[in-house]
């Protein structure tokens, strides 16, 4: 399948930003109004011509109630912070800088998505900040991205360059390829087979595709939020996957109903339903590109150990563009050579990383050197 593709217009990005608008989305928080303010001026300062649109999915400091509309007005925000002058001007740069704030419509937290941690599933707020800050997007291209990440150069635009003309075959919907990280975009094929699993950090590519992405998203239900909880999991489900309650990632919440509506054949009933898992590969390959987020340089607090140095553990979890390049290249050493290569290397993993007999080993052995230490020490 072949699309037009016109290289000026990522040019004149490249130039000044003029053709694309950067939705910024997350919380207004006490906690982190200067990095989003300092984040926001950064965007501003590498792109002057863009639009840059804020859309804020929740805040503990602004009296939305006295707001009137969408939009926040400047003094709504600034009632909050009369004495602290460094908040202050962390709003002052926030409204300098955007073109346009909003207030997302308002969402609740749910129930954490693992066991294995205590942090609540956000999901909902990112749906309706995602929704209400791409529908003000009025440029050509969009990057919608969330507040607590930037990309500190433009070599994200290279890539998005360097893959713009790859082959694309019957699987793909976008009218170009939309660009994502590389952290996050799981591959099914190893330790987590969670098929449709892209990373959801940012999407830059053009306006209407990423429009279209978002517009089929819908909020997720508190029962879908707990679903294992009192539903039992599929017979083959491994160790890491017992890890969840949600029925799916919030990844796959969020891209699935596009691909379904487009290709309704494909089934994703549970996280680890693999029955669209080769289908869910070729239309990574066919409509995405996967940018390494070393090379293009981003920061993100948060991850920015993770972004440092990828592990090689990581590696295997998350699949990389030259796999996807691979795919594109001939689509059937999915199954012949790709699926081969990614089973050992997740069978390796998994072996070393969380067999029960390895673990008591670790267990044992860090117990005996505690014991050496102690008694040195006594």
């Amino acid at each position: 399948m072949v699309y037009h593709f016109d290289v000026n217009d990522l040019n004149n990005i490249h130039q000044n930003g003029e053709p694309l608008s950067i939705v910024i989305q997350g919380p207004w928080l006490q906690k982190n109004i200067q990095e989003s303010a300092l984040i926001c001026r950064h965007w501003r300062q590498m792109f002057p011509e863009a639009e840059i649109i804020v859309s804020i999915s929740s805040s503990d400091f602004i009296d939305f109630s006295i707001n009137t509309g969408e939009n926040v007005l400047p003094e709504v925000a600034y009632a909050a912070f009369k004495i602290d002058t460094i908040r202050k001007e962390a709003l002052k740069v926030l409204f300098d800088t955007a073109d346009i704030v909003i207030k997302a419509p308002d969402a609740l937290p749910l129930p954490p998505i693992k066991n294995d941690t205590q942090s609540l599933n956000n999901i909902n707020l990112q749906i309706q900040s995602a929704k209400a800050g791409l529908k003000y997007a009025s440029r050509k291209y969009a990057l919608r991205i969330r507040n607590d990440l930037c990309l500190m150069s433009k070599k994200f635009i290279d890539v998005y360059k360097r893959h713009a003309h790859d082959v694309r075959r019957h699987y793909a919907s976008f009218t170009q390829r939309i660009l994502i990280p590389e952290i996050f975009t799981i591959n099914p094929l190893t330790l987590y087979r969670m098929p449709f699993h892209y990373s959801d950090w940012f999407h830059f590519g053009l306006t209407e595709d990423i429009r279209n992405l978002w517009e089929d998203v819908e909020d997720v239900s508190f029962c879908d939020a707990i679903y294992y909880e009192n539903h039992p999991f599929l017979k083959d489900t491994n160790v890491l996957e017992k890890r969840f309650l949600i029925r799916l990632a919030v990844e796959q919440f969020i891209h699935f109903p596009y691909f379904k509506k487009k290709f309704p054949f494909l089934k994703l009933d549970r996280h680890n339903d693999t029955r669209s898992v080769n289908e869910s590969l070729y239309m990574m390959a066919d409509n995405f590109t996967v940018a390494n987020l070393t090379e293009i340089q981003a920061y993100i607090n948060k991850y920015q150990h993770v972004v440092r140095k990828i592990s090689k553990h990581t590696r295997v979890e998350c699949i990389s563009q030259n796999i996807l390049d691979s795919i594109i290249k001939s689509p059937e050493s999915l199954i012949d050579t790709i699926y081969t290569q990614q089973k050992k290397r997740s069978d390796h993993r998994m072996f070393w990383g969380y067999d029960r007999r390895t673990a008591l080993f670790r267990r044992g052995r860090n117990t005996f050197n505690s014991f050496l230490r102690w008694y040195r020490s006594s």
